[in-house]
């Protein structure tokens, strides 16, 4: 019997075999149904969203600072800028 790939013309790929345990084909299964929320998932996704709260709330905090501290230019500085352009080098 030859090794060369003429007697499968008929054959089709079918994709990658799937290796994991019943308990996890299982808990996948739920998941997509979306009838049960791992409790990991539901603690991940709490620690996400407080996160992202305490870090709304200090973007809040550090604009609100900036907006205090900040001075404003001149307004003849900032129409007058000089354009100039540096020299490109290899």
């Amino acid at each position: 019997m030859s090794k060369d790939k003429s007697g499968l013309g008929d054959f089709e790929f079918a994709g990658k075999v799937k290796t994991q345990t019943f308990k996890q084909f299982q808990l996948e299964r739920l998941i997509k149904d979306g009838t049960v929320i791992p409790a990991s998932k539901l603690a991940e996704a709490k620690d996400l969203e407080l996160q992202r709260t305490r870090d709304f709330e200090a973007s809040i905090e550090d604009e609100e600072r900036h907006r205090r501290t900040a001075s404003i230019a001149p307004e003849g500085k900032l129409k007058n800028l000089p354009l100039t352009r540096e020299r490109f080098e290899d």
